[in-house]
Formats: structure tokens, sequence, C-alpha cells
């Protein structure tokens, strides 16, 4: 019966000191997140919209950060400065086959429970590509996706920078 016990209490102790996680947090104090309307100087007016919507999204799939809109310990805030598309490549024939979506944010992460600003980039671009032509070898199949990405790997951008201490 003891050796039991004390085989019991070996895999215990063994099993606690098992968990791994992918996530760090350099602001453990950080849980509330405060995610500010984004003002839009592109000439594509849903993009505002559209990228408080996703950062949204992202930040409630992410679980690190609970998005309120009172009382929050840090904010994400920002501007889209600039919007293009532009033909990226064409096929044998001449025609059009990728177009290249840039975006060009500022973007600041804020804790506002010392008032500090941990992460902050005046002139972020990022771009992708989306494909046209069936011969394509662009990983996304329309502008909607590749926009979608964009606002994706800004958020990585965000917490990233700002979250996590690596």
């Amino acid at each position: 019966m003891v050796k039991k016990f004390i085989l019991l209490s070996v895999i215990l102790l063994l099993l606690s000191g098992c968990y791994y996680s992918v996530y760090s947090n350099a602001y453990p104090h950080l849980k509330k997140i405060r995610v500010e309307p984004w003002d839009n100087r592109s000439s594509e007016y849903a993009l505002g919209e559209q990228v408080l919507q996703e950062l949204s999204s992202l930040i409630r799939s992410d679980g690190r950060l609970k998005q309120v809109t009172r009382e929050a310990d840090c904010s994400l805030e920002g501007e889209i400065l600039s919007y293009s598309e532009k033909i990226y490549s064409y096929d044998s024939g001449n025609m059009v086959q990728d177009y290249q979506i840039q975006i060009a944010f500022s973007i600041t992460f804020t804790d506002l429970t010392i008032n500090e600003v941990i992460y902050e980039n005046k002139n972020l671009i990022l771009s992708e590509l989306y494909a046209v032509a069936d011969a394509s070898t662009a990983r996304h199949k329309s502008k909607e996706d590749a926009i979608s990405e964009i606002f994706k790997k800004l958020f990585q951008s965000a917490i990233q920078n700002s979250l996590e201490a690596w």
C-alpha cells in the first residue's frame, strides 16, 4: 500500500511539472484590452471598420487578453496611413496573374496601468499577394483573403512586440 502511495505521489509530481505554453507574457498584469477605433486615411473607406472587427476577433481567439470597453489595463490603437493595390506579375501571355496589396499602419500598444507605451511603430508596412489567374502561385485567391492576412500580420506584430518576451 505504501509503495502505491509513493508511486502515485511521484507520478503526480512529474505531471505537475510538465506544463508548457508557447505563449509568454512579459506583462502579466495586463488582462484587459481596449481596442480603439482606427482612423483611416486610405482611399478604401471600409478598412477602418474591417481592421477593428478583425483585431477584435483575433484578440478573442488568442485568449491572452479580454477585450473590454472600460477599465482596460492596456489599449491598442492605430491608423491606416495608406492602401495600394498594384500589379505584381504577368503570365506568358502578358495577362495579369497576381496583384499586391500593401497597407501602411501606425500602431501603438499602451500599458494603461503605468501609462507607458510598450510598442509603437509609426510606419508599419505589410503586404500580401492575391491571384487573379488560375496559373498563379499566390497563396490567396481573393483580395479579401489577402487583406485578412495583412490584419493577422498586424495583430501578430503588435502582440509579439508587446506581450511576448523572447
